[in-house]
């Protein structure tokens, strides 16, 4: 169910801004990650879906701060699921939309337990989408 606010979902629109490389640092994926600082919904991990350069890709966030890592700064991470090379720059408009919430943010006793829950973060919103998928295909049919 999508997060509603004026009956849509709820929605921010930034431009990219640097990460701390913890994704990279931790290999918690080859798939892209996406940073942009602004005011959001509240902490917690969520199914979003990410626009940018007129795609559309399926996408999981955190809102918050990063407990994990020790200092914690505020920021809004962005893992895109099946990326592909897309040419971002610090002017790019990126339109991010939050479709479902999966959890809380919590302090995970290592990076590998965050990676660890990053995977199954990564199911879950995979089986939102398919879910989305399968049930748009029997509206249409209807």
């Amino acid at each position: 169910m999508a997060r509603q606010l004026l009956g849509r979902p709820f929605e921010i629109i930034a431009t990219p801004a640097p990460g701390r490389g913890y994704g990279s640092r931790y290999n918690c994926s080859d798939d892209q990650f996406c940073t942009v600082r602004r005011a959001a919904a509240g902490n917690g991990v969520y199914v979003t879906c990410l626009e940018l350069n007129g795609e559309r890709f399926e996408s999981v966030t955190n809102v918050g701060n990063r407990p994990t890592f020790g200092a914690e700064s505020f920021a809004v991470e962005t893992h895109i699921l099946d990326f592909h090379p897309i040419r971002l720059d610090e002017t790019t408009q990126l339109q991010l939309r939050f479709l479902d919430r999966i959890r809380a943010e919590i302090a995970w006793p290592s990076p590998q337990a965050l990676k660890e829950q990053i995977g199954k973060d990564v199911t879950r919103a995979r089986h939102y989408f398919a879910l989305y998928q399968a049930l748009s295909g029997l509206n249409s049919e209807a």
